[in-house]
């Protein structure tokens, strides 16, 4: 790509959330698509000690990184730019940019830069420069307030839970390790990294591959028949369950798409509390 082309989040939230407009997965909650029941989900630490957790649509409202994040990052993209330039992490995460995408950064300069940022952002770019970038303006907005991570009150509690009982908590999303500490550092429950044990990003590879759960579970040096991960993504549930991950679990949230036949198969939550329980009770 040439140089020349290219509010607070309100939401019910919880074991209590209402199925409004654009809420369809709740239907699907007990049973799937096709009418069937859904197996039951897991409990933790009854079933396992070992949870990987997605963010957008899980953790955290998913308009809160489309309608918040991205925009934020969108916005303030030249300021930083101009403000930051010379740094080395700033250019550091440019010349990765240019390296994963040469064609979307053809010439030099901030406003150059601006239009590929704003065009990557467009076309939904998941590459790890672009992620890299944004993360350092959102640590900017963190640092100012401007920002406050958006994670759901059961999450919080399950957070806590799991971290009294010994279930180890994991993060693996699309957006950057460092975008992910941000978020749940300056969450609007205060700084919750200490009840996370671990993150992924892509770099241990694409969510939709199996390849990445298996890797996951390598490094954690935990059967993947022992692990419980949490996603709204059909797509990344299926890639996990050929990976042989034990619990693969569908998260409904206000606002997550509408599921289809490919859901079927999957226990779902539509809350973390549901996943809390001693294997004595």
């Amino acid at each position: 790509m040439a140089c020349a082309t290219p509010t607070d989040v309100a939401a019910s939230a919880g074991f209590h959330a209402a199925a409004g407009v654009g809420n369809a997965c709740f239907a699907y909650l007990t049973h799937d698509p096709t009418g069937q029941p859904r197996p039951r989900f897991p409990q933790l630490p009854a079933d396992s000690r070992t949870v990987v957790l997605d963010i957008e649509g899980a953790t955290t409202l998913i308009s809160f990184v489309y309608d918040e994040l991205f925009p934020f990052a969108r916005t303030h993209c030249k300021a930083y730019l101009d403000k930051h330039w010379d740094e080395d992490a700033l250019q550091s995460a440019l010349n990765v940019m240019r390296s994963e995408a040469s064609q979307d950064v053809t010439q030099p300069g901030i406003n150059c830069v601006v239009k590929a940022v704003e065009w990557q952002m467009d076309m939904d770019r998941k590459i790890s420069g672009l992620k890299a970038l944004q993360g350092l303006i959102w640590k900017d907005g963190y640092a100012s307030g401007e920002l406050k991570g958006h994670v759901f009150a059961d999450v919080f509690s399950a957070l806590q839970w799991w971290k009294e009982t010994g279930v180890q908590v994991y993060i693996y999303s699309s957006g950057s390790v460092g975008a992910q500490k941000l978020l749940f550092g300056s969450s609007k429950f205060g700084d919750l990294l200490s009840l996370i044990a671990g993150h992924f990003d892509t770099a241990v590879g694409a969510k939709v591959e199996a390849a990445s759960y298996q890797a996951i579970a390598k490094q954690l040096n935990v059967p993947p028949a022992e692990i419980v991960f949490v996603s709204d993504a059909e797509k990344e549930l299926l890639a996990a369950r050929e990976a042989g991950i034990g619990w693969p679990v569908l998260c409904c949230r206000p606002g997550n798409k509408p599921l289809t036949t490919d859901s079927c198969g999957f226990p779902a939550i539509r809350s973390f509390l549901e996943l809390c329980r001693n294997a004595d009770e």
